[in-house]
């Protein structure tokens, strides 16, 4: 029997759990396989770093709930488990532009986290996650290489992102390094990508991926990574 079955999901991040312009993101075949109750509170454009009102030149861009006011705005009542990403749009606007990469602090204090950094924001949101849901599986994606964004920024956001992950025992689902998925490569991205939701299977810029993108590389990722935890 799959324990999954009718579990609650959380999801927190930005437009590839949100779902871009199609609406289906890297969580929701996973979720319909199991029969989860997925309830997705990620938004497109969402950052780890709280955005500032000249940060962007659209006043849209610049209230784009983060992922701690995510986190904030979700019910208290204890999920199953949560999965959550938050690499991409921090890539393309934020580190080593507007903010800096930053350093992981020495404890578990927030009082300790520098969120002028991308560091110190994304340790925020990990305390916030074990301190909001304590007793929750929590799962970090780690998202495939894009060419939106430089590959030496890529590198080390997600490294960076992992070792912070390692630090909370938060474990990393990691399609950057293992998925099979990789947008620099054109055809990849021609046949598992979109920029318009009325054209999802004419290529796009390697960001999003389609439903068969999400469905071949993403899934069996996080069947490996989540199902054992549950079926034992």
């Amino acid at each position: 029997m799959d324990q999954l079955q009718h579990k609650v999901l959380y999801g927190f991040g930005d437009s590839l759990i949100a779902g871009h312009e199609l609406h289906i993101g890297l969580l929701d075949d996973f979720a319909q396989r199991h029969q989860l109750e997925f309830h997705n509170f990620a938004a497109n454009g969402a950052t780890i770093i709280p955005t500032q009102p000249a940060d962007h030149t659209w006043a849209s861009e610049n209230q784009v709930p983060d992922l701690a006011t995510q986190i904030k705005a979700a019910p208290a009542i204890q999920p199953d488990l949560i999965i959550f990403d938050g690499t991409t749009n921090d890539a393309i606007s934020y580190v080593d532009q507007l903010r800096p990469l930053g350093q992981i602090a020495a404890d578990f204090l927030p009082i300790s986290f520098d969120t002028n950094t991308y560091c110190g924001c994304f340790e925020l949101v990990l305390q916030l996650l074990r301190s909001r849901y304590p007793l929750t599986p929590i799962y970090f994606v780690g998202v495939h290489h894009m060419p939106a964004i430089p590959l030496e920024r890529q590198d080390k956001i997600q490294a960076t992102a992992a070792k912070i992950c390692g630090k909370w025992g938060i474990p990393v689902i990691d399609l950057y390094h293992a998925g099979q998925i990789n947008t620099f490569i054109a055809e990849q991205a021609r046949q598992y990508s979109y920029n318009n939701g009325q054209q999802p299977h004419a290529g796009g810029d390697g960001t999003h991926l389609n439903a068969e993108g999400y469905q071949r590389f993403y899934t069996p990722m996080l069947e490996a990574k989540i199902t054992p935890e549950f079926n034992d």
